[in-house]
């Protein structure tokens, strides 16, 4: 790992899915995270004592974040595909490696996180309101296998 003098700033970063340098631009990246799900065992007869044992890693479900844009898009068609599929047949699951990288200030790759067999679950927008003027933002869910710093 590299070792900084300053904190690393998290605004500069980029989204590839497989070789695809398509829909590359996003606003936020959430859900880099992963946890030791356990089992809670209590001694017997000991109210007080619980011994927790490890079962497996538990990753949260990866979020992509930006300005809605073209519905014409690779990724956006994929997306669609996956979802609309319903779950009803595996063999239209098709996942794919997806690789989120945090850049400094020359554009250079500081770290670099990939999802294996990542797939769409959801795809939403922002609500519509009259009284704001905002950007209307769609949002990406993934489930993926596992992820690696690399």
């Amino acid at each position: 790992m590299n070792d900084f003098i300053e904190p690393i700033l998290g605004f500069r970063f980029i989204v590839t899915f497989d070789t695809s340098n398509e829909d590359t631009d996003w606003q936020s990246v959430k859900g880099i995270s992963k946890s030791l799900d356990t089992t809670v065992i209590h001694s017997g007869g000991d109210g007080q004592s619980a011994y927790y044992l490890p079962n497996y890693t538990v990753y949260e479900d990866l979020v992509l974040e930006r300005g809605l844009i073209s519905k014409n898009g690779d990724l956006y068609k994929w997306c669609q595909e996956m979802i609309d599929s319903g779950g009803g047949c595996i063999t239209k699951i098709v996942p794919k490696t997806l690789k989120v990288a945090l850049m400094d200030a020359s554009y250079k790759s500081l770290y670099t996180w990939q999802f294996n067999n990542a797939y769409p679950v959801k795809m939403g927008i922002s609500e519509f309101n009259a009284e704001k003027d905002a950007v209307v933002i769609e949002s990406m869910t993934f489930k993926f296998s596992s992820f690696d710093l690399q």
